[in-house]
């Protein structure tokens, strides 16, 4: 079987197609059913959000790199709105310059396949460019690091995770809970103000 999902309803759609193919159609329906539940509950209380941020999905820093495809669908769906990316495609390189352009007002680092002790690595990798402290996520402490490699990264149900944590970051005043321990963490909690 081929899987090859690039939206969160084709990872639900390939979690059906191997239940059918092994003969798990029933458990494969409650897993997909229960996935799909949280999802509508992160979506529409999402939509409820006074305002949508303009969110940075850091996918990679060396280069620099933004998420595509399912990420920009959760930053939406968590009531964001992605500064760069496209669900259509993969993920784009960015350059320094268009970042401090844009202003985001929320940074997710969530460097493919990278746990948060190994994104923390890399965070110098940017932090100290020119416009760093200009940033409106930086100046407002809205910079955070995902694990990736559990919840961003590898095309499963836990991107339904990755989705709750989003939403709390995008919305804490709607959300709150939903981050696992080890889950995120907040940029200046790692690295000092």
């Amino acid at each position: 079987i081929s899987l090859d999902p690039e939206l969160l309803g084709d990872v639900l759609e390939d979690i059906r197609r191997v239940g059918r193919a092994t003969n798990k159609e029933e458990a494969a329906g409650s897993i997909t059913g229960q996935l799909q539940v949280r999802i509508d509950v992160v979506t529409e209380k999402a939509a409820q959000a006074a305002r949508r941020p303009k969110v940075l999905q850091l996918e990679w820093v060396d280069p620099l790199m933004c998420g595509g495809h399912w990420v920009v669908e959760m930053v939406e769906r968590a009531g964001g709105t992605s500064a760069f990316g496209c669900k259509e495609t993969g993920s784009s390189r960015l350059g320094w310059e268009q970042i401090v352009e844009s202003q985001p007002e929320i940074i997710m680092l969530m460097p493919c396949g990278f746990d948060l002790k190994r994104a923390v690595e890399d965070v110098s990798l940017f932090s100290n460019l020119v416009g760093w402290d200009s940033l409106p996520a930086v100046r407002n402490d809205q910079a955070f690091i995902i694990d990736a490699d559990a919840y961003t990264s590898r095309l499963g149900p836990r991107l339904v995770t990755g989705l709750e944590i989003m939403a709390e970051i995008i919305h804490p005043e709607l959300f709150s809970g939903m981050i696992p321990d080890g889950g995120a963490v907040r940029l200046s909690d790692v690295t000092g103000p």
